[in-house]
């Protein structure tokens, strides 16, 4: 059987999935899906038939490392548990896996999450517009004196996947959130989605790691590889998802002169329009782009980048649709291990004619692969040779171009003609050398990036490079601005600029910006363009939200929270203090998509605008919103901002809606509801009602508390018990705040939560952020705590009274609210107006005990009522009747009578 499958194997790689050239559009396309069965074949067989290679489970110890555990390689082979999960958080779906490649060959790998085919990198998501075949990671080494390199993935003629997880179903990928209302949320995710994979190179059995160029089975480095990737949801963070890769040198070798590459074999195309996908893909390396910040600053990105050569206009009207991939998507390279030596970028067009099986190389390094061409790198030495070589190839629409003056090789005319027009074009990104001794780990992080509009003309292509050789107009028509924003917002999340994250008084390099304001003024701020070099994963954030307290009566609660933390916390990346104002959610089920929004207030303020002459147009004044009451303080104290506001485009023309104030014209825009909060010192607030509301509004209006928060002003301060500890707390008065809600049900549990959210970024044109209304989500019951008891020395009550079983309980979400689907162990008859601590004895008519329930006064939301599930001691189910409770406490006993019936 293992000599059978072998067989087979071979038979698939080695005949069927010969290179693509020399074929027809039709053939081509063919060959192409013979490309796809195999892979899937192959994989299907491994899934089919785990006892061709399962044998049983011994290792054998093959050396130790020093100071560290011994090395075993598997003597014997179990199925790898290899999984494919996809990133479907943002607007990039990327699939990752946990055997050392992203990307899901078109499809041909299942998503872990939906069970269907996984797109490879669909961008914007949901377009079916895919922008990747796949990406394999390659590592390569000198160890003694073998050059290796071991492929997570080399997808040519002798494709390898050097690369696997170990056997186990805990081998898979794991899933972890920042979100709280993420099943999968933990504390130590950074993201809105991460996957975690470990893998190594180990695996030495030909039927997984197939067998490279020349026939040569796969030769391990012996490293281990965990690979983390994240992914958020706002705005900004959309269209870009960090990998980071850890390997670790698990063998008892120095690796010397190690580099670390990424693969990448775009096939960019709609899923649907298979026109010859793979055959006309072109790349580059773009090392710059025009900075946000103007004064023709230039943002380094050094951007590895592939993209469809003209976007596939509809062949009928040479226009762009819905099926045309008019974006790019690229690699970055964000962490580099140790110093970085060199950055190489590689790019080559595969092909079975070896004439156009080719790709950039300098005249001094120039080698010989020994397959006939000078592209795709076979073998380890030739592989370590491509990622080595120190090069940074021009663009590949500059093929025909004449470089030999620079040192390049160059290809004949009519080859370069051909391939400055696209091929089955792949590249590799590569870092390096270091040396890892064992057990040493080597860092290295990198960003999947996408980019939209980077084709704007359906006929630029067809016009500057197929009809009339001219790549500068070309190149000059193409839109890197999109991929460039997002490049940089990758940068700025994976290592936030300004933020000194490791405590040693550097917040990263800045430039120094004079800015003309409105009135004249000229002010020198700094413009941080990078971190301090260590990472952070951190994407901007809405304000903290504040932490909740609740007192309750029969159908009411009070929340009451303190503010302070939430407005004054700043944005890492703006500086400022950029809260807005506050939501109040509810519901009955602790889930983010079953709370509704009772209450939104935020502060009433204005974005202020100015018609600049020179650009003819309207440019924001500040960066950030002004009040009312400093615009009034500003111009006049009858000043309406609203008498001179323009659309939401500010596109309107100067004069007539426009406020001119020393000859600026200007026109304002509400920020937000402008739904303010009594009390919060806004000038025209104090006639607005709201439920929530300052608690000290009145000692705020008469001065005697300030925003000060100067400890020495006791009129500032008030004492209150923090719930999170149960120690009394001084809380600032002028951030105390109050909501209540009247007419509760008594008998079911509430869910209420308090968010913050922000203002946004009104320079760079971020939407606002919200805080999660989980984050300080809480239940409540709207009956008397325990404070309330005690005061008015109130009697025990049992609900319901009676009891009746088919009284619809579980339909209506009183019993079993979570749907365990153990009815009969959720039934609920609840005691309320507990003192903190009592004990409850349940008896039959007959004085029988049938259950004795302890209440210990565990919180203050809770410590006044307890719920019985009409069981017995025994765990039985109590017969309908007539039943006496007794109540022992401090307040004395007390006897009562409930009805069950079932």
């Amino acid at each position: 059987m293992d000599g059978a499958f072998i067989t087979l194997y071979r038979l698939i790689y080695e005949s069927h999935l010969q290179p693509k050239a020399c074929l027809n559009a039709e053939e081509s396309s063919v060959m192409r899906k013979v490309r796809l069965t195999a892979v899937v074949l192959v994989l299907g067989l491994l899934i089919l038939a785990p006892q061709v290679f399962s044998k049983g489970k011994e290792t054998d110890p093959v050396g130790a490392m020093p100071g560290g555990p011994a090395f075993f390689k598997s003597s014997t082979i179990r199925s790898p548990h290899y999984q494919n999960c996809t990133h479907r958080y943002n607007n990039m779906f990327l699939t990752v896996s946990n055997f050392g490649i992203i990307g899901a060959m078109m499809e041909s790998y299942i998503d872990c999450e939906t069970g269907m085919g996984a797109p490879s990198c669909e961008f914007p998501a949901g377009t079916q517009l895919d922008y990747l075949y796949a990406t394999g990671l390659w590592v390569g080494a000198i160890v003694g004196s073998d050059t290796l390199v071991s492929a997570g993935w080399n997808g040519w003629s002798h494709p390898t996947m050097e690369m696997w997880p170990c056997a186990g179903p805990e081998c898979g990928l794991g899933k972890r959130s920042n979100r709280l209302s993420d099943p999968n949320y933990s504390d130590s995710a950074k993201s809105d989605l991460e996957y975690v994979a470990v893998y190594t190179d180990t695996l030495i059995d030909a039927t997984w790691t197939g067998t490279d160029w020349g026939g040569i089975a796969h030769q391990p480095l012996n490293i281990e590889v965990t690979q983390t990737s994240y992914s958020w949801s706002v705005a900004y963070a959309q269209d870009f998802i960090l990998i980071d890769y850890r390997l670790k040198n698990i063998g008892n070798q120095k690796l010397n002169k190690v580099y670390i590459g990424l693969y990448v074999d775009g096939d960019v195309s709609h899923v649907a329009r298979d026109r010859g996908s793979w055959t006309d893909d072109v790349c580059g390396f773009r090392k710059t782009v025009p900075s946000k910040v103007g004064s023709n600053y230039e943002d380094t990105i050094n951007l590895a980048w592939i993209a469809d050569n003209d976007g596939d206009p509809n062949p009928d009207n040479r226009i762009f649709d819905h099926k045309s991939v008019c974006g790019l998507t690229g690699v970055r390279v964000m962490r580099t291990p140790k110093q970085l030596t060199h950055v190489s970028f590689n790019w080559w067009t595969s092909h079975v004619n070896p004439s156009l099986d080719w790709g950039p190389m300098l005249e001094a390094s120039r080698r010989n692969y020994g397959t006939g061409g000078l592209g795709t790198p076979e073998g380890d030495r030739n592989k370590y040779y491509m990622m080595s070589n120190g090069e940074q190839d021009y663009d590949q629409i500059f093929a025909v171009e004449d470089y030999t003056a620079d040192g390049w090789y160059p290809p004949n005319q009519g080859v370069g003609a051909q391939i400055a027009q696209g091929g089955d074009t792949r590249y590799l990104l590569s870092v390096g050398p270091f040396d890892v001794v064992p057990g040493e780990t080597l860092p290295m992080t990198i960003a999947y990036v996408g980019g939209e509009r980077f084709h704007k003309n359906p006929n630029d292509f067809r016009e500057n490079i197929v009809e009339s050789y001219k790549p500068d107009e070309f190149y000059s028509r193409l839109d890197f601005s999109d991929v460039g924003t997002n490049a940089v917002w990758a940068s700025w999340v994976y290592d936030n600029p300004g933020i000194d994250t490791d405590g040693d008084g550097y917040a990263g390099p800045y430039w120094e910006i004079e800015d003309t304001l409105p009135n004249g003024e000229i002010e020198i701020r700094k413009e941080y363009y990078a971190g301090d070099g260590v990472p952070d994963f951190r994407a901007v954030e809405a304000p903290p939200p504040p932490v909740l307290r609740v007192s309750t009566a029969i159908e009411q609660v009070t929340l009451r929270f303190n503010g302070l933390v939430s407005e004054t916390s700043i944005d890492p990346f703006t500086k400022l203090r950029d809260f807005e104002g506050y939501r109040v959610y509810m519901g009955r089920h602790k889930r983010a998509d079953k709370l509704a929004l009772l209450e939104s207030r935020d502060r009433l303020d204005f974005t202020r605008f100015y018609w600049d002459p020179d650009d003819s147009n309207w440019a924001i004044a500040d960066k950030m919103p002004l009040t009312l009451d400093s615009l009034r303080k500003c111009y006049n104290s009858d000043f309406d901002p609203l008498e001179y506001g323009c659309p939401s485009d500010c596109n309107c023309p100067p004069g007539g809606t426009g406020y001119i104030d020393d000859g600026i014209t200007y026109c304002f825009e509400p920020v937000g509801w402008n739904e303010s909060i009594r009390g919060w010192g806004d000038g025209a607030s104090d006639c607005i009602t709201s439920e929530i509301r300052k608690r000290f509004a009145d000692e705020i209006a008469d001065g005697k508390v300030t925003s000060d928060l100067d400890s020495t002003i006791a009129e500032n301060w008030t004492k209150d018990i923090d719930p999170l500890t149960g120690d009394s707390v001084l809380y600032h008065k002028y951030y105390e705040y109050e909501f209540v809600i009247d007419s509760l049900l008594p008998s079911v549990p509430w869910y209420f939560s308090v968010t913050a959210f922000d203002f946004g970024d009104l320079v760079n044109g971020l939407d606002p952020l919200e805080s999660s209304p989980l984050a300080n989500i809480i239940e409540v019951w709207s009956i008397n705590d325990a404070n309330e008891v005690l005061k008015k020395r109130l009697k025990v009550v049992a609900y319901p009274n009676p009891y009746i079983g088919d009284g619809r309980y579980f339909a209506t979400g009183y019993e079993d609210p979570e749907r365990t689907g153990f009815v009969d162990h959720e039934r609920r008859m609840h005691f309320l107006n507990l003192p903190p601590h009592c004990t409850i004895k349940i008896f039959t008519l007959n004085g029988d005990l049938v259950r004795v329930l302890v209440h210990p006064g565990a919180s203050s939301d809770t410590e006044s009522k307890i719920h019985w599930n009409m069981r017995s001691t025994n765990n039985e189910i109590v017969a309908s009747g007539i039943y006496i409770f007794a109540v022992e406490s401090e307040l004395g006993n007390q006897i009562g009578k409930i009805v069950i019936i079932l």
